[in-house]
């Protein structure tokens, strides 16, 4: 399922902020989370840049739209997308995959460690939530999943679907960070007495994450609904990477925000 360029650990004064968080001992989540976004500004910065981290976003716009063609698979192939006649649900992810592992190395590659997050993230978001809204009472089958890919194009939808992509990618740069670096901190004078005191600290990070993205639920609904149901247009790659950096950089403010001595 493709490969992850494992960079090295920050060396900067903001990373280190983040290690005396967990050196601490009492770690605020929401502080700790904005430590960690500050500590990777940089890549942040740079991740509209990055083709792999767009064509996600992109794909995850236009397969809910393929989906409501006559002919889905060859709506997906104009999307890069190869699949079998009538796909199924698992097809669709995995010709998904294959797009963007396409994208990743093609060349002049300039694929970063957050591209790889978000092919991880899209994919995640894109099953799960078709999953979730398939029929419960029979066995769905491909025009069941076909059917149910095709209500998230609209706006309301396509709001959950980004929201639940922005937290996968959220958590994942977070803990992309924290399980190189909280490993050190397992002792009975440090962060965590024990493996478990970990994962209750993942726990954490996975709904901060979740509250800290509900932003992009309206946002994103907004954004879909003006683009192409008021002004008709099909959705151009460079709008999506407009798109995902005002996503992203909202995203950012949001941590801050939550990091706040004055937060509610």
């Amino acid at each position: 399922m493709g490969h992850v360029r494992l960079g090295k650990l920050p060396t900067s004064r903001k990373w280190k902020d983040v290690v005396a968080f967990l050196t601490a001992g009492d770690v605020d989540v929401s502080a700790l989370a904005n430590a960690i976004f500050k500590a990777a500004e940089t890549a942040l910065k740079r991740a509209t840049q990055d083709p792999a981290f767009v064509e996600v976003c992109w794909l995850l716009i236009k397969i809910p739209q393929a989906a409501k063609s006559e002919d889905f698979a060859a709506a997906l192939k104009e999307l890069g997308i190869e699949a079998p006649s009538g796909p199924s649900l698992l097809d669709v992810v995995i010709g998904f995959d294959a797009a963007i592992e396409k994208v990743m190395r093609s060349p002049g590659d300039r694929a970063t460690d957050l591209g790889e997050m978000a092919r991880q993230a899209g994919i995640a978001a894109l099953y799960e939530v078709t999953q979730e809204r398939l029929p419960t009472l029979w066995v769905a089958g491909k025009a069941d999943e076909t059917t149910t890919l095709a209500t998230l194009a609209s706006p309301d939808k396509f709001g959950e679907l980004a929201q639940r992509f922005f937290t996968k990618l959220t958590e994942r740069n977070i803990l992309y960070y924290l399980d190189r670096e909280w490993p050190k901190h397992i002792r009975s004078d440090k962060l965590a007495h024990s493996i478990s005191d970990m994962s209750l600290l993942e726990g954490s990070v996975r709904r901060h994450c979740e509250e800290t993205t509900l932003i992009m639920r309206a946002f994103s609904k907004d954004w879909l609904a003006k683009n192409v149901y008021v002004k008709g247009r099909s959705v151009t790659p460079q709008q999506t990477r407009n798109f995902a950096s005002v996503a992203l950089r909202k995203i950012r403010a949001e941590l801050a925000e939550r990091a706040s001595p004055n937060a509610a």
